[in-house]
């Protein structure tokens, strides 16, 4: 559908969002704030995890579309003069693909293509419009050409089946989805696959000096700490038994009225989706270098 669709929200106006300001916003209100982290490339909140603007010399991109109310593509393009009609998915999860179909077409790996835009169930009544919008499908080593600026594609597929990380050399950024987090990680893969995609990612060091992610941007600085730690469990320190990963607990707030109130930056409580767990068999976790990586040392064993 493009620029042109609507996505209605207006069944979710009683529901509050809790700003980063700390004001509040009805649900069914757009809200956008952006920054300019690099030349001709802004960091853009509306809800949920961070997007992204990439500017060309001939034409623009977006990289990821949150799930907040209100046009994504037309608040975009009024912060660049290129035209813009396309977006990167880093992966499946309706945080980054809620808003697809305000775009003509969303790039995205193969195992994306039928997870993308599946709404979370706090979104339940809404019509995301998930077949009105071309897929396309990328795969490690394509680039696509912004004009003077290309876009490198790898799969790191861990956090999600179909995730994949991007590398601007022209402004050393690497978009990374949800694969860091400067709160840790923990390994849906095992730690030899883990281990091969840090590698290849190594690989290319000299050519990234900041991670742009969904929570954020940080220095690569916290790439080199999951690497350090990697490393550390790969050379035998496999670190110590744990419980595994913990799903975070998020309480359903309510106002004096009873009107639920989400946070802009946080899940919703009772949504699945990007929070979802498998347990583990064998749960282990290092410490090391700044960060923690949780693994299931049983994954190698079956591997």
């Amino acid at each position: 559908m493009g620029v042109n669709t609507v996505i209605d929200f207006s069944s979710k106006k009683d529901i509050f969002i809790r700003n980063p300001d700390g004001s509040l916003s009805r649900m069914d209100e757009p809200y956008f704030d952006s920054e300019e982290i690099a030349p001709g490339t802004w960091k853009i909140l509306s809800s949920g995890d961070y997007s992204y603007l990439l500017e060309g010399d001939d034409k623009a991109i977006a990289i990821d579309t949150g799930y907040g109310a209100g046009n994504i593509r037309q608040y975009l393009q009024s912060l660049t003069r290129k035209p813009l009609s396309e977006v990167i998915n880093t992966h499946d999860h309706f945080d980054h693909t809620a808003n697809n179909a305000y775009f003509d077409r969303a790039y995205m790996s193969e195992k994306t293509l039928p997870l993308a835009t599946i709404p979370f169930a706090s979104f339940n009544g809404i019509d995301f419009h998930p077949d009105e919008y071309e897929r396309v499908v990328v795969k490690e080593g394509d680039v696509i050409d912004l004009g003077g600026r290309a876009l490198e594609i790898f799969e790191v597929a861990d956090h999600a089946v179909g995730s994949i990380i991007i590398l601007d050399r022209k402004e050393k950024l690497l978009f990374t989805g949800d694969e860091f987090m400067t709160m840790g990680k923990h390994l849906k893969v095992s730690i030899d696959t883990w281990s091969g995609y840090m590698k290849k990612l190594a690989a290319y060091r000299n050519e990234f000096d900041r991670l742009c992610g969904g929570f954020g941007v940080a220095g690569a600085d916290l790439f080199d700490s999951f690497l350090a730690c990697t490393d550390k469990i790969m050379s035998g320190n496999e670190g110590k038994r744990c419980e595994g990963p913990q799903k975070p607990k998020f309480p359903l707030e309510k106002d004096k009225d009873g009107h639920i109130i989400y946070d802009r930056m946080l899940p919703h409580p009772g949504d699945g989706g990007a929070g979802s767990e498998e347990p583990m068999t064998d749960p282990m976790i290092l410490e090391y270098a700044g960060t923690h990586i949780i693994y299931d040392r049983a994954l190698n064993k079956e591997g």
